[in-house]
């Protein structure tokens, strides 16, 4: 029964997502509790000018703040932005990924890792904010599709461990 209470729109260009995003506390009907956004990168290269990246995360919060207030004590309207960047950016996109940083300082990451026993492995790591906290696992997907996660061993000193601190994390 919850499946059949998502939602799903996918607006075709960013005109069409502000444009959405825009007249979401006008729609009637139930509050969402999450608001996901997959695939940014596809509607930054539209308009890479860094005011668009800004004022697209811009509305995404205020939505989300709009529909937890309408929430009220019940909860909030989570907010989840997915993106996958380049490893190779050119300083337009660096611009943009600083810019959604300082907006959504909270950061999950996937990174292929080698592959251990017979499977797929990615290690994630959660950042929260500049001066938060770091969590780090290696997530292994076994051929049967079976999922396993285990911690994933920080060590001091290790360059691999830093490497995403002020950059955001690799791709």
């Amino acid at each position: 029964m919850r499946l059949q209470k998502i939602r799903f729109q996918y607006p075709p260009s960013i005109r069409e997502l502000f444009r959405l995003l825009c007249s979401a506390h006008e729609v009637s009907g139930p509050v969402p509790s999450l608001l996901l956004l997959d695939g940014l990168e596809e509607y930054l290269l539209e308009d890479p000018g860094p005011q668009e990246a800004a004022y697209l995360a811009a509305l995404l919060l205020d939505t989300a703040a709009h529909f937890s207030h309408r929430l009220g004590g019940s909860g909030d309207c989570g907010l989840m932005v997915a993106l996958q960047t380049q490893e190779e950016a050119d300083s337009g996109d660096a611009l943009q990924l600083s810019l959604l940083q300082r907006y959504f300082p909270a950061q999950c990451w996937l990174q292929p890792s080698a592959p251990g026993p017979p499977g797929r492995c990615f290690r994630a790591c959660l950042e929260q904010g500049e001066q938060g906290s770091r969590a780090e696992w290696l997530v292994t997907f076994q051929p049967e599709g079976e999922m396993a996660i285990t911690s994933w061993p920080t060590q001091t000193g290790d360059p691999s461990s830093e490497e995403g601190a002020s950059s955001g994390g690799p791709p």
